[in-house]
């Protein structure tokens, strides 16, 4: 009978634990499409920041550090103007970045 009943407990847990996987599968399908839609401001940022970075080519005194990038993005996305509408929003940013 013990036998019986760890089985069943085995089985329920098992139930859960397979539920759990299924909706962690959605999720993680959900944030990767986010992360896609994303992918042309981080591409104009990769671009913006290796533009800066060859500056140091051109004269030592156009050396920057990923810090310095690193602010600077983050200012001009908290200060572009906001959108519910993603695509707008992703427009505003590609536009501001570059």
């Amino acid at each position: 009978e013990d036998l019986i009943n760890t089985l069943q407990k085995s089985k329920k847990i098992s139930a859960e634990v397979n539920a759990r996987v299924v909706v962690a599968e959605e999720t993680n399908a959900a944030i990767e499409i986010a992360c896609r839609r994303y992918t042309p401001v981080a591409t104009r940022g990769s671009i913006l920041y290796f533009v800066i970075a060859d500056l140091a080519n051109i004269d030592p005194m156009y050396q920057f550090s990923l810090g310095y990038f690193t602010r600077t993005f983050n200012n001009v996305i908290s200060a572009s103007e906001k959108s519910d509408e993603l695509l707008f929003r992703l427009g505003i940013l590609i536009t501001d970045i570059t």
